[in-house]
């Protein structure tokens, strides 16, 4: 069936930069959405949400354990704060330290989908784009990362503690996420799903619609209140209470008021998965009789999360359930549910979901109560509803929108208008919430700019610069054989990448005039096959070949695993970076057909000799030490040479004037040698040392010669 804003929302999410926030009232398939974006995507995409449940039912993780965000509040600026009870952009740039493949991971990301927004605090959202614009070193709000949000702000708000409130409000208007600085300045499409599948009773979505945006009239209290009655046979029906103490206590009655023997399932957990994410009991206590939900969808369609059943037999095997309205009954077998950590695929640099735990256990809970909280995303036949205590914005319209229908909603107690709570920030956001009437207009324009801006921004190299840096920090840092060498080699890899990096800041800038001129697609592709040609072959024969000399010289070598392993992340880097550009697109065409440039050359990868040094190549690296402020001392250390070697190669350059004899002898004593060895130009020195003016040595009289000559 089609949905207009269901498809405008794919369309923003898949083919434009654009932030969106998907939002909607219960039951109008926004779970749905999220994971058909993620089966869809070709973006390097994450999924967040703010609890662990809600981030293990979402396929993702959390937003704290994703960023390494503190527990603390956080505030947008670097007043001074009580670290105990906030955190300053000062304290966070401190606190979140990337490992080297988190950091590639940030820089690769391209979608970050936050469900449940409707709990995440603005602070904890402007926390999220300070970490992504600090790592990937880019001042646009979250980086230059387009977001996906998904939730209902009508439904459950954001918690904070009474010690932070104050703190908070100096910042934020709002605790809502759209009151967060870089969403304000984000410039987000705001998109509502309208249509509803959970509910088709007319009067019941009028209802629902009232008390969503806060309206409080007599004739829906009255027509509610109807509903509040006795029932006698509560066999099927779930209680909805406000607290947990609440639904504890009715489950645990009802469990004891049945007879036979009580069956324990333990969860069996493996790996590394958090209790605070598990999204059942580790053990389930069960009894035949007893009233379940399944909290998870069955891909056979037996079951659905939220789908009540009794239990008809069970032993410590097997556990039968029994739908009294379908008059069916199933086996229930174990589930397992995956808790996954984000990775980089290092020969083409997509991000996947690696399996770091799992939880394996029935998707079963005592249903004759639930709470308000839990019940978010469930939908239920036959509902009895305790608002008699409501206490946060949104609860009564999450409670009543979990039912089918009026028939099927039962109250334990009358409501009256106090149980309608609605945050006043929200109906002020709410309000503005309405697709432009040239909506489709602006998505072909935003189409267009995501499709040009994504072919210029991928000549952009700069990410190989933190490699490049690492490199440079290991050798001088380091304790490897060769530093001299390798720092050489460093500065000759480092000045061709700093001049390609040049050559495409120059093919950017006509790339986008090309693009904004009235040039034709036929010419820019032209232009860009020819760019890619260009750097493709430079990145090869000028970065990624001498790479891989130098990783074969080197590891023969004592104490270099670590150097050559940060050479071969490098090698990597490149060859990824050029088989992205292999397979751009522009205008939904493949640019390049012409043959990769690795392919081409792979005999002649496995046949990289080990290069011989070239002649004079240790002096060279002596003198390259020396210019930079090292003693001859500290360079027959550095490069595990004798400290007579280095005085040797010094011979040579002072002889050509490369470096000043004045350096090594003081003017006095060297005047008297000099004119002492003007009497002695070819004789051998073993039989003139002893003969000399002022105690010397044999590399001082070996400088006075070559100084003479």
């Amino acid at each position: 069936m089609y949905n207009r804003e269901r498809n405008i929302a794919e369309q923003f999410v898949l083919n434009t930069s654009r932030n969106v926030f998907l939002t909607g009232k219960a039951g109008t398939g926004k779970t749905t959405f999220l994971q058909n974006i993620v089966d869809k995507t070709n973006k390097n995409t994450i999924v967040v949400a703010p609890t662990g449940v809600a981030a293990i039912n979402a396929g993702g993780v959390t937003i704290h354990s994703m960023f390494h965000l503190p527990l603390t509040a956080f505030i947008p600026s670097n007043d001074f704060t009580d670290f105990n009870i906030a955190t300053n952009r000062y304290g966070l740039k401190r606190h979140i330290k990337y490992n080297k493949e988190k950091r590639k991971i940030f820089n690769n990301l391209e979608l970050l989908i936050i469900d449940e927004i409707s709990m995440v605090r603005a602070d904890l959202l402007d926390a999220v784009d300070y970490a992504l614009r600090t790592v990937r070193k880019k001042s646009e709000p979250f980086g230059g990362v387009q977001l996906l949000v998904i939730g209902d702000l009508f439904q459950l708000s954001p918690i904070v503690k009474d010690n932070v409130l104050p703190i908070l409000n100096k910042y934020y208007s709002s605790l809502f996420f759209f009151d967060s600085i870089a969403w304000q300045k984000s410039n987000p499409i705001v998109i509502e799903m309208k249509t509803i599948y959970r509910q088709k009773d007319d009067e019941f979505i009028r209802l629902l619609n009232n008390i969503r945006n806060g309206h409080k009239n007599n004739e829906d209290i009255n027509r509610l209140n109807s509903n509040y009655k006795d029932i006698d046979n509560d066999e099927g029906i779930v209680t909805l209470t406000t607290h947990n103490y609440k639904a504890d206590r009715i489950n645990n009655q009802k469990l004891e008021e049945l007879d036979g023997k009580e069956y324990y399932y333990q969860a069996d957990v493996i790996g590394k998965f958090s209790e605070f994410s598990y999204p059942v009991l580790e053990t389930i206590v069960l009894k035949k009789g007893a009233q379940v939900m399944f909290v998870r969808n069955d891909p056979e369609g037996r079951y659905f999360n939220g789908k009540i059943g009794i239990v008809e037999y069970l032993n410590k095997e097997i556990i039968k359930v029994n739908f009294p309205d379908e008059d069916t009954t199933i086996i229930v077998e174990e589930e397992e549910w995956k808790n996954i950590k984000y990775t980089l695929d290092k020969e083409t640099n997509k991000i996947n979901q690696k399996e770091e735990g799992s939880f394996i256990q029935y998707p079963l809970k005592l249903a004759w109560a639930i709470t308000v909280h839990k019940s978010q995303g469930l939908t239920f036949d036959r509902v009895k509803v305790d608002l008699s205590r409501t206490f946060a914005p949104g609860q009564m319209y999450v409670a009543l929108s979990r039912c089918r229908s009026l028939d099927g909603l039962t109250l334990s107690s009358k409501v009256n208008s106090g149980n309608i709570i609605t945050d006043a920030n929200i109906l002020r956001y709410h309000k503005n919430i309405k697709l432009e009437d040239d909506i489709e207009n602006i998505l072909d324009l935003e189409k267009t700019k995501y499709d040009n801006d994504r072919l210029i921004k991928s000549f952009n190299f700069d990410y190989l610069e933190e490699v490049l840096s690492q490199w440079k920090e290991l050798i001088t840092e380091g304790e490897i054989s060769g530093q001299g060498n390798a720092l050489l080699k460093y500065n000759e890899i480092e000045n061709v990448y700093n001049e390609l990096k040049n050559v495409a800041y120059s093919f950017q800038k006509q790339l986008s005039a090309l693009i904004n001129s009235n040039t034709s697609d036929d010419h820019i592709f032209d232009r860009v096959r020819k760019a890619i040609d260009y750097f493709a072959e430079n990145f090869y024969s000028k970065l990624f070949i001498p790479i891989q000399e130098h990783i074969k010289v080197y590891r023969v070598k004592k104490k270099t695993r670590k150097y050559t392993r940060l050479l071969r992340e490098l090698s990597i880097d490149i060859k990824a970076m050029v088989n992205k550009l292999y397979g751009l697109r522009f205008r939904e065409k493949t640019v390049y057909s012409g043959k990769n440039i690795f392919d081409k050359n792979k005999k002649q990868n496995k046949k990289i000799n080990t290069p011989k040094p070239a002649k004079g190549e240790t002096y060279r690296i002596t003198l390259q030490l020396y210019k930079e402020g090292k003693s001859l001392k500290e360079i027959a250390i550095y490069r595990n040479l004798k400290l007579g070697t280095i005085e040797t190669h010094m011979t040579r350059w002072i002889e050509d004037g490369s470096v000043d004899i004045n350096d090594f002898i003081e003017k006095e004593k060297l005047n008297k040698l000099i004119e002492f060895m003007k009497n002695y130009e070819e004789t051998p020195l073993s039989e003139i040392i002893n003969s000399s003016p002022v105690e010397t040595t044999f590399s001082e009289l070996r400088w006075v010669r070559a100084y003479l000559k």
